[in-house]
């Protein structure tokens, strides 16, 4: 059946769901104009927390809030810089990881020897909807994080889109002198953003320790904060292309964990591969081109020819299927290389973020 089956896709939406958590956090901070560059941080902590209340609790409920709480505290933390302190976001964001990453090792280290097992969510079958080929088992055989997750993109979608409330937000990012001036909190709003981000990180990182693995792991993260904020950003600050987004990153993750297992890259790798950049270099410039009118929209620009080539590339492959075996350390880096790639080939976009974005708002502007 070779690695792409349905085993494979239940990977990736497992992989994908807390990153897709953390993401939807995100965006929402950065509509109110605050980068939360933390976010890695900020789930190790929310990991730590949520295995720190169910080791001592054993219940997995308290464990999630756990989690949650402390993703809240570190997102407080984050508020009390960035919009308070008017600490520069970036450097405020770096010092938050490196302190998440710090004291939960300690706190490990410190506190909870002899480590402790626990079983991963259980997954749940929807009647009916499970029963679908392939669709069934990948999107409706999953555990209860997952589906909580895909509510609450929904109620952030129509929160962001048919409220007041998320006009507001996007006010807020937009132009917060103009926000203000008609009677909006920017502070208010910025801390509101901030927190829930917090929170959706804390809990996207309980999720990791005690949901899926089952134990805490200094580090266990591995940079999932990072390929969140990415997310946001190679989506163009949209729901849409935030959910595309992680689930490439997710598909990449999944796949470099068979790839590991197996060793030799088999064919049906460089066949997607291909299909993926063509894919890519189609609607790249039909976006530049305005639709149908791509075949003429110019000329190619130095990303299409470098495309190109790795087009033939991996064609070439495809058609000598050569035995290649790649070292481990390489294919664990291989989401994280995709998301610099996906990153700097969307360098563009800048234009689609917030106006007001990681910039401290000083109400005596007004």
């Amino acid at each position: 059946m070779g690695i792409f089956d349905v085993a494979f896709l239940v990977s990736a939406v497992t992989i994908a769901a807390p990153i897709l958590l953390a993401a939807t956090g995100e965006l929402v901070s950065e509509r109110a104009g605050v980068l939360n560059v933390g976010l890695e941080g900020v789930m190790l902590t929310g990991a730590f927390g949520g295995y720190l209340v169910m080791w001592g609790t054993g219940s997995l409920v308290l464990g999630f809030l756990g989690g949650m709480i402390a993703g809240l505290l570190f997102g407080a933390i984050m508020a009390l810089l960035s919009i308070e302190a008017k600490v520069d976001q970036i450097v405020s964001g770096i010092a938050l990881t490196l302190l998440g990453y710090g004291l939960t090792a300690f706190l490990n280290e410190r506190f909870l020897v002899p480590s402790r097992t626990f079983e991963p969510l259980p997954r749940l079958a929807i009647p009916l909807l499970s029963d679908i080929p392939v669709i069934g088992p990948v999107l409706f055989h999953q555990d209860v994080f997952i589906y909580a997750t895909a509510i609450l993109l929904v109620l952030v979608v129509l929160a962001l889109s048919r409220t007041t409330w998320g006009i507001n937000l996007k006010a807020v990012g937009e132009s917060p002198i103009s926000a203000d001036a008609a009677g909006v909190g920017v502070r208010g709003m910025r801390w509101a953003a901030v927190l829930f981000s917090g929170l959706c990180a804390g809990a996207a990182g309980a999720y990791l320790s005690i949901g899926d693995v089952g134990v805490f792991r200094e580090g266990m993260t591995g940079g999932r904060g990072y390929l969140a904020i990415a997310a946001v950003l190679f989506g163009g600050w949209r729901m849409a292309g935030l959910g595309i987004a992680a689930m490439i990153f997710a598909v990449a993750d999944a796949t470099q964990l068979r790839l590991q297992a197996i060793g030799v890259i088999p064919r049906e790798v460089w066949v997607a591969a291909t299909i993926l950049v063509v894919l890519g270099m189609v609607l790249g410039r039909m976006r530049r081109g305005g639709g149908a009118r791509w075949l003429a929209s110019g000329r190619p620009t130095g990303i299409e020819v470098a495309g190109l080539a790795l087009v033939v590339v991996l064609s070439a492959l495809v058609l000598i299927s050569p035995s290649i075996t790649l070292p481990v350390s390489l294919w664990l880096g291989m989401p994280y290389l995709l998301a610099l790639v996906a990153l700097g080939t969307e360098g563009k976009r800048r234009h689609r973020a917030p106006t007001a974005l990681a910039i401290p708002y000083l109400r005596s502007e007004v």
